[in-house]
C-alpha cells in the first residue's frame, strides 16, 4: 500500500499502482472506469500561447510551440535553431548511485490530476501500472472526481508532506501560481517532480530553474498546435467532403478556462482564420456532461442551420456533434465533426459515419514515461527532459487499428503480472 492513500474521501479517488492486473481493475472498477476502456487521448496542454513559440523538442526533431520544425539554414541573419536546455542537474539520489552494484531500490510514486475519473486516462493509468511493476516501485492515481483544481492541490499538499527522498511525484498543472507551494514542498524534500498531461506557459525553462532548481519535464502534447491540426484537417475533409463552398464552424469546449483546451481552441481558430470561406462562431460551454453537450450543440443547431462544421477540443464536442448527424439524417456532404480523444463514442461516430475524425496523443506514453525518466535520472543520472507525446489524426480510414489498439488496453492490463 502507498504511504498514505487518500481514501476514504468520497470526493477523491486513489487507485492504489505497482498492484496486481486483479487488483488493479477491481479498483478501476469500483469508480467506474472500466468497461470503455479506449480513451487514448485526453485533456492536456502543452505551454500553449498564442502567437509567442516555445522551444521543445523531441529525439530527433527541433520544435517549436507553434509547430514548425527550426529552421536548418544558416549564414549570416538566418534565425537561431531552437533547442531544450537540459541541464546536468545532480539527481537528490546522486550520493547513492553505484554504477558497479546498482541498487534499484523501491520508491514510491504519486500521480496526481485534477480529475481522476475522466474515462480518457484509462490507457495511461494500465501503463503507470506497467512501469511501475517493471521497476518494482508503488504508488497511486490519485486526483479529485471532477475537474477541481482546489482539491487537486491539497493532496498535491498531503502527498508532499509524505513522499520521501527519491520518490517520485507526476502532476496535472493547470495555472501559474496554484501548484508552486505543493511542487517546493516535494522539490525541497528530494522528491523527483514531472509535469505530465497539462502544464501552463508561464512555467517556462527560467522560470523553473528559478523556482524548483531545475526545469520539471512534460510529458504529454503541444496543444497549440494539435488545435492548428484539427482546423487544418477540419478544412481539409470540408473541401473533399462538403458541397458548400462556405463554411459556419462551431468550436466547443467541455471546461472553459482549461488551458489545454483553451490552447486548443484558439489553434483551431487560429488554422481556420486563414480561409476567407470560414466563419467560426463563438465558442460553445457543452460542459462535461455527454447529454447536455447533445442538448446544447442541438439547440445552436436549430438556432444556426448554416453551421457545417462542429469541432471540439475534447470528446464532449465530437460526441455531440455525432449524434446530432444521427439525429438529423445528415450525411458526410452536409455536416463535418472532428475533435479528440479515442473514447468509445467517438471511434463508433467514426466508423458509423456521423464523425469524420478525431485527434489523439498517446496516452499511454504519458503513463509510462514519466516513471521512466524518473528512474534513469535518480538511479542512473540522467537528466530529465521533454516528452512530447504527438498528435495522430483518425479518420474512416484508419479507425480499424484504432480501435483495436484502443481495445487492447484492458487485455495489457489483464495480462500484468
Amino acid at each position: 500500500m502507498p504511504k498514505d492513500s487518500i481514501g476514504g474521501d468520497d470526493s477523491v479517488v486513489s487507485i492504489e499502482l505497482g498492484v496486481s492486473r486483479r487488483k488493479l481493475m477491481k479498483q478501476m472498477a469500483s469508480v467506474g472506469m472500466v468497461g470503455g476502456l479506449t480513451g487514448l487521448a485526453g485533456c492536456s496542454s502543452l505551454r500553449e500561447s498564442d502567437s509567442e513559440t516555445e522551444d521543445v523538442t523531441t529525439d530527433s526533431n527541433s520544435v517549436t510551440e507553434s509547430g514548425n520544425a527550426s529552421s536548418q539554414s544558416s549564414g549570416s541573419g538566418a534565425a537561431l535553431p531552437d533547442f531544450q536546455r537540459v541541464p546536468l542537474t545532480p539527481p537528490p539520489t546522486a550520493d547513492e548511485i553505484d554504477f558497479a552494484n546498482p541498487p534499484d531500490p523501491e520508491r514510491e510514486v504519486a500521480f496526481v490530476t485534477h480529475n481522476a475519473t475522466n474515462q480518457v486516462f484509462q490507457p495511461a493509468i494500465a501503463m503507470m501500472n506497467d512501469a511501475m511493476n517493471r521497476f518494482g516501485w508503488t504508488g497511486e492515481f490519485v486526483g479529485p472526481t471532477g475537474n477541481n483544481q482546489s482539491r487537486q492541490v491539497e493532496i498535491m499538499n498531503t502527498k508532499a508532506d509524505t513522499l520521501s527522498k527519491g520518490d517520485v511525484m507526476a502532476t496535472t498543472v493547470l495555472d501559474a501560481n496554484s501548484y508552486l507551494d505543493p511542487v517546493k514542498k516535494a522539490v525541497d524534500k528530494g522528491v523527483a517532480v514531472t509535469q505530465w498531461n497539462t502544464t501552463v506557459s508561464e512555467w517556462d525553462y527560467k522560470t523553473m530553474v528559478s523556482e524548483f532548481g531545475y526545469p520539471l519535464p512534460y510529458i504529454g502534447q503541444e496543444h497549440y498546435p494539435a488545435g492548428n491540426a484539427t482546423g487544418v484537417t477540419a478544412y481539409e475533409k470540408a473541401e473533399e467532403l462538403l458541397d458548400d463552398d462556405s463554411y459556419v464552424v462551431l468550436p466547443t469546449t467541455g471546461v472553459p478556462g482549461h488551458p489545454a483546451l483553451k490552447a486548443r481552441n484558439d489553434g483551431i481558430r487560429n488554422a481556420l482564420s486563414q480561409h476567407d470561406n470560414v466563419e467560426v462562431l463563438e465558442l460553445l460551454d457543452v460542459s462535461t456532461d455527454v447529454s447536455q453537450a447533445i442538448n446544447r450543440v442541438d439547440t445552436k443547431y436549430r438556432s444556426n442551420p448554416d453551421i457545417n462544421i462542429i469541432l471540439g477540443s475534447g470528446f464532449w464536442g465530437p460526441t455531440a456533434g455525432g449524434r446530432l448527424v444521427e439525429n438529423e439524417n445528415l450525411s458526410s456532404s452536409e455536416m463535418i465533426v472532428g475533435g479528440f480523444d479515442y473514447v468509445s463514442d467517438v471511434l463508433n461516430g467514426i466508423q458509423n459515419g456521423s464523425i469524420t475524425f478525431t485527434i489523439g496523443q498517446n496516452f499511454p506514453a504519458q503513463g509510462f514515461v514519466p516513471l521512466s525518466l524518473a528512474y534513469r535520472w535518480l538511479d542512473r543520472g540522467e537528466p530529465m527532459r521533454d516528452f512530447i507525446t504527438g498528435t495522430e489524426i483518425v479518420d474512416e480510414s484508419n479507425v480499424g487499428f484504432a480501435r483495436k489498439r484502443a481495445e487492447g488496453y484492458p487485455k495489457l492490463i489483464d495480462h500484468l503480472k
